[in-house]
């Protein structure tokens, strides 16, 4: 049984005045938040500013060295050992499947594998198992 429309639209109505109060207590605070209108004390000295040398050197120069000196960090290991892979090249390190049978490709062509996934299949007797080989083929 469905609720009776005006209860809905009370509820509705509630639900709108209790957000709009929630927002109270921020828009006050909001408003009424503002500068001081103090004045500096007389003793303090003046400011005299940020030369722009050091300003380019604190938002520039600094950054770009750090920039620099993490990137050879991270690069000169890479490029000490000299081992670079050229197309055309043998590939010299074992295949690597992500997310598929541990024993690869094989795996999936003796139909047996290790992840222990098996899914039923969509068509014939439900209580068959199948390796799970991937979803492309619509049979999930």
């Amino acid at each position: 049984m469905s609720r009776p429309r005006h209860h809905r639209s009370q509820n509705t109505l509630l639900r709108r005045a209790a957000r709009a109060l929630a927002l109270v207590p921020a828009l006050a605070l909001t408003f009424t938040a503002s500068t001081a209108f103090a004045d500096a004390p007389e003793s303090w000295p003046n400011d005299p500013g940020v030369p722009a040398l050091r300003a380019l050197l604190v938002y520039l120069v600094i950054p770009l060295a750090l920039f620099v000196l993490i990137a050879l960090l991270v690069y000169i290991p890479s490029m000490s050992r000299n081992q670079t892979y050229q197309p055309g090249q043998p590939w010299r390190h074992e295949p690597l499947w992500f997310g598929g049978p541990r024993g690869g490709a094989e795996a999936l062509e003796s139909g047996s594998t290790s992840t222990g996934g098996a899914e039923q299949t969509a068509v014939g007797d439900q209580s068959a198992q199948r390796p799970a080989a991937g979803g492309t083929s619509a049979r999930w």
